[in-house]
């Protein structure tokens, strides 16, 4: 790639390039066979790119073949990047992870919870405890996303527009029409996806007095020259921008966001630390480079080693992996034996969760079905990159930790 510099002999990185070949033609199956428009790996062992390659067309309709700096959708692998955000502030003593999201977002203090649902009417209690920022970080909180359910809570959800959606409004007029929605459950009772994430982005304005966008630019993109991440896509990006697709009828694509007429292209003022991101092969490669060096990239420090480590530990209560906390399937893996760190999710047991990686591995995934994993024990990044909705479609994630597990001969 460009500016991803490939190892000359996979070899001195302790991995089989003939093995890695093996990917080449794994992504090759799903492009030709019309499954995903393209495909772009990156693996990335003791700080030298053993592999990278992409194939596929950007954009079905001109058939523009994909290139190695095209601009995409992240979605949730924008979490990650926000616990840094939050981390970095907790580094800094400006917050602790026991703190009540009300510190901040005074709104929050009298969420209600629901305790039952009879039909159109939810029955709702109030709050046991505070809701706190362990709470968002580990998606313990209550709150969730309302445009990927049918219940009354989710179409409360989506009828209030509190999915933090590009044009959805400023960070501090959706959390406020948050906090007067009730949480799916009590804090800390289970593992529930949503928008906790989201939150914690309005958290590092209120603390930094920065909109969140820029305290992004200057704390974290700038310094790790991601010199194509944001929220709203720059007009002198656009030839290298790439639509995303759906997963159609008979495994077919179909348009789910556009280039020009994206929501992505302008106008967006919600900046969503949840999914809102856009970003490159590079750009987040430096990211996850950055969590595997334990949070340096060259001379540039971001977060200290330990914090990295806490990040990437089981916050869940008493160790149990999140089958245990009410979610023992999500998007197309198993939970067994996966637990959850801050912002990120923590292989526990690779025996147990069916997956061949290492414990410790810490990762996460975006809905148009992209995903990123580090492997400390192996001292590896890897980064797959594709734009199709939704993530569930295919098991990619699970063969592709396979074809980069098995390359490893040394």
């Amino acid at each position: 790639m460009s500016e991803i510099a490939m190892a000359t002999r996979p070899e001195t990185v302790g991995m089989s390039g003939e093995r890695l070949g093996r990917i080449d033609a794994w992504m090759a199956r799903y492009v030709e066979a019309g499954k995903l428009p393209w495909a772009m790996t990156v693996i990335t062992r003791h700080g030298e790119t053993a592999y990278s390659r992409c194939i596929g067309k950007a954009d079905i309709a001109t058939g523009r073949a994909i290139e190695d700096d095209a601009i995409l959708r992240i979605y949730s692998m924008s979490k990650p990047i926000t616990a840094v955000a939050i981390l970095m502030l907790y580094e800094e003593g400006l917050l602790q992870l026991d703190d009540p999201v009300s510190r901040f977002i005074p709104e929050f203090a009298d969420t209600p919870v629901v305790a039952g649902d009879h039909g159109a009417e939810l029955v709702t209690e109030p709050l046991r405890h505070p809701i706190t920022v362990r709470h968002l970080l580990t998606h313990t909180s209550g709150l969730i996303y309302g445009a990927f359910g049918g219940g009354t809570l989710e179409r409360l959800y989506d009828e209030n527009a509190t999915d933090f959606g590009p044009q959805d409004g400023t960070l501090e007029a959706v959390c406020k029409r948050l906090a007067a929605l009730p949480l799916d459950h009590q804090p800390g009772a289970r593992w529930t996806y949503g928008v906790s994430i989201d939150v914690l982005g309005r958290i590092v304005e209120v603390i930094s007095g920065q909109s969140f966008d820029r305290f992004l630019q200057q704390r974290i993109f700038a310094p790790l020259a991601m010199r194509d991440t944001f929220f709203e896509l720059p007009p002198d990006r656009m030839d290298r921008f790439v639509p995303c697709y759906e997963r159609g009828p008979d495994d077919g694509l179909l348009s789910y966001d556009g280039v020009e007429d994206s929501v992505h292209a302008a106008g967006v003022t919600c900046f969503s630390g949840g999914g809102g991101l856009l970003s490159t092969a590079r750009d987040y490669q430096r990211f996850a480079e950055m969590l595997r060096g334990g949070g340096a990239l060259g001379d540039v420090r971001i977060l200290g080693p330990r914090t990295v480590s806490f990040m990437a530990s089981n916050h869940m209560p008493g160790g149990v992996d999140l089958a245990a906390m009410g979610q023992p399937v999500f998007s197309e893996t198993s939970y067994e034996g996966i637990g959850f760190g801050l912002g990120v999710s923590v292989v526990l047991d690779p025996a147990h969760a069916q997956v061949l990686t290492s414990k410790g591995e810490y990762a996460w995934g975006g809905m148009a079905s992209t995903a990123f994993w580090i492997d400390p024990e192996q001292d590896m990044s890897v980064l797959f990159l594709t734009q199709l909705v939704p993530s569930s479609s295919y098991p990619i994630r699970r063969e592709l930790r396979v074809l980069a597990s098995q390359a490893i001969v040394a």
